[in-house]
């Protein structure tokens, strides 16, 4: 199968796109430097330039990720995203879906 047509039960079967599989190579290499709380401060502040709708969308991408994890059953985590899985479940039990829902506009 190529790398392009890895399949993905998140979206139901459907083939993940070369676009999506390059995207997130491209933040994983980013996040794979020296990531400080400097750093993030920078990527943070440089979202905040952005047009107001690809910041809302990208906060509808963070939301999707927290919901992601929060679903990971037990063994399909370890103490390197631990927290994450945790914080996941934390807002999914606290923050009902109609909540979390963010509209394009």
């Amino acid at each position: 199968m190529a790398e392009n047509e890895r399949h993905n039960t998140a979206t139901g079967g459907k083939f993940r796109s070369r676009e999506a599989i390059e995207l997130v190579e491209k933040v994983t290499s980013y996040l794979n430097t020296s990531l400080d709380d400097a750093v993030i401060a920078l990527f943070v502040d440089e979202m905040a330039y952005q047009h107001r709708t690809l910041q809302q969308n990208f906060t509808r991408m963070c939301v999707a990720w927290l919901e992601h994890l929060g679903t990971k059953a037990e063994g399909q985590y370890d103490l390197r995203n631990g927290a994450s899985v945790m914080l996941g479940r934390e807002f999914i039990e606290k923050i009902p879906p109609e909540k979390r829902h963010l509209p394009t506009v």
